[in-house]
């Protein structure tokens, strides 16, 4: 379910427990906000919610965005979360940031860099297959 235009800053498409967020322009307090909103739906359905992220267009996030997104991390855990497109500055803020997400978390999160998005849907597949041995085949909802 496409919720906006691929002309508009934010493209979201939810998948039974993923999203696949693409931004254009920076990833503000707004696009935040609706991004986490979903998650945070999706989890509450699920038990559990992936994030697909193309940051190919991404430019930059505002200091309010990062404090919104360490805030909601002390609440909820995403169960992976999967970048593709990211240039060189852009992967170095994104670690940052999730490093302190971690860092403020109640749990860890598994974050991969990847090439692109089939890359990135390889590396969630893979999670869940790894996720679900672990398990001895049972469906561990977080």
């Amino acid at each position: 379910m496409a919720t906006t235009s691929a002309s508009e800053p934010l493209q979201i498409t939810r998948e039974p427990d993923l999203v696949h967020l693409r931004v254009r322009g920076p990833f503000d307090l707004p696009v935040a906000r609706a991004v986490h909103e979903l998650i945070a739906q999706i989890m509450d359905e699920n038990g559990r919610c992936y994030l697909l992220a193309d940051m190919s267009q991404l430019d930059g996030i505002p200091n309010d965005a990062r404090r919104y997104v360490g805030e909601w991390h002390k609440t909820h855990t995403i169960t992976g979360v999967a970048v593709y497109g990211a240039s060189f500055a852009t992967r170095a803020l994104a670690t940052l940031m999730f490093h302190a997400v971690r860092i403020v978390g109640r749990q860890q999160m598994e974050m991969e860099f990847v090439r692109d998005e089939a890359d990135a849907r390889r590396w969630i597949a893979a999670h869940i297959a790894r996720t679900h041995a672990a398990t001895g085949g049972h469906d561990v909802r977080r």
